[in-house]
């Protein structure tokens, strides 16, 4: 019976562990993703890289404009050309997560 018990408890815990695990590797690309957007579609238009853009404002700034809805807005004011009109909304949480992955505060520096 305790080998059962035992049995049991360990393929919960495996199911539990990759389930995570599935997650971060998804959360992982999206913020890859967003890098590519960015270097991709507006950094020209913007006039700076994007661990430049990220870096401007801390996590909690970031998840704030998130939040408040205003994410688009402020990326849209800080680029030296207008991108409202190209900018696609399936582009910003990925942007978002990239943004909150690389902010000021956390001292991390995507790779080129």
């Amino acid at each position: 019976m305790k080998k059962l018990l035992l049995i049991c408890a360990l393929m919960t815990l495996s199911i539990c562990t990759e389930a995570s695990s599935y997650a971060s590797e998804q959360k992982v690309k999206k913020v890859n993703n967003g890098q590519r957007i960015f270097r991709n579609k507006l950094q020209r238009k913007c006039g700076f890289t994007a661990s430049h853009w990220a870096s401007q404002y801390t996590q909690n700034e970031w998840e704030a404009f998130q939040a408040n809805g205003t994410f688009k807005k402020e990326l849209v004011s800080m680029c030296k050309k207008n991108i409202s009109t190209i900018f696609k909304d399936k582009w910003e949480e990925p942007l978002y997560l990239f943004a909150v992955e690389y902010a000021k505060d956390t001292g991390k520096r995507p790779r080129c």
